[in-house]
């Protein structure tokens, strides 16, 4: 039977590999095939049939919602539609981000990653062909003058200093010794027999903290594009880091938090990560949700359940974003026959080394196992979401609604009386600015307002641009909100939690109408 197993955990392990072609380039043939099947299984789509080259269609969201693939591919800038079909290979942010954003409006998208360059709009006139009649949500009001001046002074900023905003040097010099730390801590609680219990559990705290650090450090960026300059170093390190490391997503991560969270943030049906029905939700964050008795009690119970988004997020990304293709109100892309691959090898893979290695190599208990896995699993649990919380769920914070049963299914043209820069100011809570240990210990999200406004900038530069934007808020009159500590931020969002559970007590709330 042992037998049989340890041949089961080595096959599971070259499926693995064999599927990781970023990193283990061991069967050239495969990516081929995979690709062509791929194409294959596009092309049997009932997409549309391409109308004759026109800058004169016009388009509903739910039409341009069809072009969603690499076979038909469009997306809408500004109320203007493009057809990239052709461009895909030819994106220097990448086939994958293009591919994200098609079948959807972009401008969001467009605007924050590329804050200092004017030549991708220019590019993109060649590709023209309609309009955009209708969104699928209401758009946001056009730049006053606020982020384009942050974005020519951080940009004159990065010039006058040499720096590339994308510089991948900071993010491996912090990951280097981290994994380094992340792999000899795995060693020291699931393998070595030598440590009691309770040294296990010292050793399994460390470990799992160092699993919520790898992905907020590299993984982080490498989803926004902010590792390097090049496709190839995004779809590495965000692969190995939390598909084949974290045994998570990265096609999940990206539907979630860069489509999603990134353009809509903390507006109750359009982010996916605050609640998205009136009622029914464990949390109560945003006036609109119908009050109930549990709500009286969440910001005793919801800091226990922080301690699952770990363990969530395994299991969500297989069953919501692969299997249902949508994540809350977030349309998923079709996800291509190799990602879907990927998606099983990297469980396979994270499987074998986090389970089958510590229990059918090297003998530890079962019992010692499952307690040790459990427990390091709420420590990164915990420390993730804490962080995540703390920077948008908070009484600094402002929430706002998109006012579903008014756009209903028939999409809508009309715009929320905020500006897309000015809605990222006034959703997001910095704290411990200055602050270089705490500033490591969250990846940079203490830079939240940061991060909104420029996801495409290496988290490592933050702290320097950062007197820059709060400069331009100051010009502007506009509240940046900025915490002296952790404590301070905590706090904020407890009391959130605590005030919207009292009944008609209503706190950080802004209808956009």
């Amino acid at each position: 039977m042992e037998g049989i197993i340890t041949q089961f955990g080595i096959l599971f392990l070259l499926i693995a590999l064999f599927t990781f072609e970023g990193l283990f380039k061991l069967v050239p043939l495969y990516s081929i095939i995979a690709e062509i099947y791929s194409l294959y299984l596009d092309s049997q789509k009932n997409a549309p049939k391409q109308k004759e080259i026109s800058k004169n269609q016009k388009f509903t969201w739910q039409e341009l919602k069809k072009h969603d693939n690499q076979s038909s591919a469009y997306v809408a800038i500004k109320g203007k539609v493009y057809d990239v079909t052709s461009f895909l290979n030819n994106h220097p942010g990448g086939r994958e981000f293009l591919l994200l954003n098609c079948g959807r409006d972009a401008s969001l998208a467009f605007q924050s990653y590329h804050p200092f360059s004017e030549k991708p709009e220019k590019l993109l006139e060649k590709y023209l062909i309609g309009d955009l009649i209708t969104t699928e949500w209401p758009t946001f009001k056009p730049d006053s003058g606020f982020y384009k001046e942050c974005s020519d002074r951080v940009k004159k900023y990065f010039e006058s200093k040499g720096i590339n905003p994308k510089t991948p040097i900071p993010g491996l010099m912090r990951a280097i010794p981290l994994w380094i730390c992340f792999f000899y801590t795995f060693y020291l609680t699931f393998i070595d027999d030598s440590f009691c219990l309770c040294k296990r559990i010292l050793i399994g705290t460390i470990f799992g903290i160092l699993q919520a650090l790898n992905t907020l450090h590299l993984m982080h960026d490498a989803s926004h594009g902010a590792v390097g300059n090049n496709e190839k170093w995004w779809w590495f390190f965000g692969r190995m880091t939390l598909d084949y490391i974290s045994g998570s997503s990265m096609v999940a991560w990206q539907n979630q938090h860069v489509i999603g969270h990134h353009q809509y943030t903390n507006i109750m049906g359009s982010d996916p990560d605050i609640p998205q029905s009136k009622e029914g939700d464990v949390r109560r964050l945003v006036k609109e949700q119908i009050w109930c008795t549990m709500y009286k009690y969440q910001h005793l119970y919801m800091p226990v359940l922080y301690g699952l988004l770990s363990l969530r997020s395994r299991y969500y990304d297989v069953f919501e974003i692969f299997l249902k293709e949508t994540d809350g109100p977030v349309k998923v892309n079709p996800i291509s026959l190799q990602d879907k691959l990927r998606q099983a090898s990297s469980k396979l893979l994270w499987l074998f080394w986090r389970c089958y290695l510590p229990i059918f190599v090297f003998g530890m208990t079962q019992f010692q196992f499952w307690f040790l896995f459990i427990y390091v699993e709420f420590i990164t649990g915990y420390w993730l979401a804490i962080n995540f919380q703390v920077s948008h769920v908070s009484d600094e914070a402002e929430f706002f609604y998109n006012n579903m049963d008014k756009v209903a299914k028939n999409g809508t043209n009309e715009q929320w009386p905020i500006e897309w820069a000015i809605l990222q100011i006034k959703s997001s809570v910095d704290y411990s600015h200055g602050n270089w240990f705490m500033t490591y210990l969250c990846g940079a999200l203490n830079y939240q307002v940061i991060h909104h406004l420029f996801p495409g900038v290496s988290q490592y530069l933050y702290p320097e641009i950062a007197p820059i934007v709060l400069e331009v808020c100051k010009k502007y009159n506009l509240k940046y909100n900025l915490l002296p500590g952790f404590k301070e931020a905590w706090n904020g969002h407890f009391n959130h939690l605590k005030n919207m559970g009292k009944l008609k007590k209503f706190v950080g709330f802004a209808k956009m109408e």
